[in-house]
């Protein structure tokens, strides 16, 4: 106990490389919650379109069709509230993978950006490109981001060994 305390924590972050292998149920956690707040958003947005194309009225919800077996008619609180743990999600995802994620920048970019000039080229409402679209390529994008990090991770400790290997092979002849 002679160490002083800020090189344990200095240590402990050494021993974990990465942000996928501290939470991975988090990770997984994040998405699926933010993926159902996505289907709320979509649901109440796409809700809303329809009863202010139809009847030139907006606010009037409920004017959806049926989603399967379930009717999907969220309220304006649950609205709110998805929209809230979303951001809620997306940040903690976010916070959490940036300092070990060197892409996750990147890929969000190009989803997000990609994704709302698709929607504005189809010409569709803001409301719907921002409280339709956009979730569903934030959870992609992060989908995407722990994949395309684990893929970045094994790359590149591949090729460290195969570094190390010609290191031993030319010391050793």
């Amino acid at each position: 106990m002679n160490a002083p305390p800020c090189c344990l924590h200095q240590k402990r972050r050494a021993e974990v490389s990465s942000p996928s292998r501290r939470y991975p149920a988090l990770d997984g956690l994040e998405i699926a919650i933010g993926s159902l707040c996505s289907v709320v958003m979509w649901e109440y947005t796409a809700q809303a379109e329809v009863s202010t194309r139809d009847e030139g009225v907006p606010g009037q919800h409920g004017v959806g069709e049926l989603v399967g077996v379930f009717d999907l008619r969220p309220s304006p609180a649950l609205m709110l509230f998805s929209c809230l743990l979303f951001g809620c999600c997306v940040s903690s995802f976010v916070l959490r993978r940036q300092s070990r994620d060197p892409f996750q920048f990147l890929v969000f970019v190009v989803l997000l950006g990609g994704t709302a000039l698709a929607g504005y080229a189809v010409r569709e409402d803001v409301h719907l490109i921002l409280l339709g679209y956009l979730p569903w390529a934030t959870c992609t994008a992060m989908a995407i981001s722990i994949v395309g990090h684990s893929l970045y991770r094994r790359l590149r400790s591949k090729g460290a060994t195969e570094q190390r290997d010609e290191e031993k092979t030319r010391l050793l002849s």
